[in-house]
């Protein structure tokens, strides 16, 4: 793996933040926990001048490599067409300016360099999009991995379609469709190993990586603590009393999209995890690692990630992040152009915690992702 520095300029316009394969570690949040669930106070270290310089010849010494990017069509017979995102290396320099509609420079449409023969899927959150994690995307693809990320048709911003009896086991089938599609296509399967495959899934995307590596959910646990803790944020919303009177409760186990291709799951403010007891996890065999922010009001940490990391069969690694909230693992959204579309919306996804800075957090975050990525898949950095 290659470390990378970071360097984050601000203006009253917006935000930019430069990658650079370099030695020198970047500074800012560097977050973590042991694998017993203990977690660690957000660590800020001094920025410190001469690695900041380092990085600036870095950056004009070295080539600047893109990540590549293309847009995929999956077909989910019986179904909606899926729209997939493709990250993945490239050698092919990045473009001057953005070159996409979620506002980042790649490489469209360039030559699949050298991988290291993993690939992550991705599953964004409740009405979310294909792009809603680009810039984690394209830092797996910078260390090496291909990418692919669906738009779940039925629960995007562009199209909410779906009831939660629908969604809830469409999004798991959508996955194993689009590997299923990756590993036959001839040249992106050239660049894989069917046995080095991971999912990455924040919020709703974690109820879905948990269907992936596993999970059942038991509705009739997750009811008594709707009637013990009505405040829980799913609880309220009425999702549960939606999902019971679905019978979901009666559905095989199979529905929920258990996946064996799955060998390492990565999930982030994970929706719903409360609705898992030990007894509905004892299937999930897949390395996990979770991550929570402290300050989620929609998934409480003590509620979901800790619930989880309590009852997984195989103890996880686990992230607690000081400062953080729900959307703290989103940047893309967090562009002048959603700011002055829609300020109330913008307030809600992109404001945090006084000292914390979601671009500096996500920079140490994907150096932990690759590192438990290449652990827990076999990978050699």
């Amino acid at each position: 793996m290659r470390e990378a520095c970071f360097i984050t300029f601000r203006d009253d316009m917006s935000t930019f933040q430069v990658s650079i394969s370099s030695t020198y570690p970047g500074t800012g949040y560097w977050t973590q926990s042991n694998n017993q669930g203990t977690s660690m106070k957000t660590i800020v270290s001094n920025f410190i001048v001469a690695n900041a310089f380092a990085c600036a010849l870095t950056l004009f010494s070295q080539n600047i490599e893109a990540a590549g990017f293309r847009q995929l069509i999956v077909n989910d017979s019986g179904h909606k067409d899926l729209t997939v995102g493709l990250w993945y290396p490239s050698k092919q320099p990045p473009a001057s300016e953005a070159n996409t509609e979620f506002g980042l420079a790649v490489a469209l449409d360039a030559p699949i360099a050298s991988t290291n023969r993993g690939l992550v899927l991705i599953s964004h959150g409740f009405g979310g999009w294909y792009a809603g994690h680009a810039d984690t995307a394209a830092a797996l693809a910078d260390a090496g991995f291909i990418v692919a990320a669906p738009s779940h048709s039925g629960n995007t911003f562009r199209d909410m379609s779906s009831t939660i009896d629908q969604w809830a086991v469409d999004r798991p089938r959508h996955l194993s469709r689009v590997l299923d599609h990756v590993l036959r296509d001839a040249e992106l399967a050239a660049h894989l190993d069917p046995e080095k495959i991971a999912i990455y899934g924040f919020s709703a995307g974690g109820f879905t990586a948990l269907g992936l590596i596993g999970g059942v959910p038991d509705l009739t646990h997750a009811q008594q603590i709707c009637a013990e803790q009505p405040q829980e944020f799913v609880c309220a919303e009425g999702m549960i009393k939606e999902m019971v009177k679905a019978d979901m409760q009666e559905l095989p186990r199979g529905t929920w999209g258990a996946d064996p291709r799955f060998k390492a799951a990565i999930i982030s403010a994970p929706g719903l995890g409360f609705t898992y007891t030990k007894a509905a996890l004892n299937n999930v065999d897949a390395a996990v690692q979770l991550w929570s922010g402290e300050l989620d009001k929609r998934v409480p940490t003590q509620t979901n990630a800790a619930v989880l990391a309590q009852r997984l069969p195989k103890t996880p690694e686990t992230h607690w992040i000081d400062k953080a909230n729900h959307f703290a693992f989103l940047t893309v959204p967090c562009r002048e152009a959603f700011k002055q579309d829609d300020p109330e919306e913008y307030e809600i996804i992109c404001s945090d915690a006084d000292g914390f800075d979601r671009f500096e957090f996500h920079t140490e975050m994907h150096r932990y992702m690759v590192r438990f990525l290449e652990a827990n898949l076999g990978i050699d950095n």
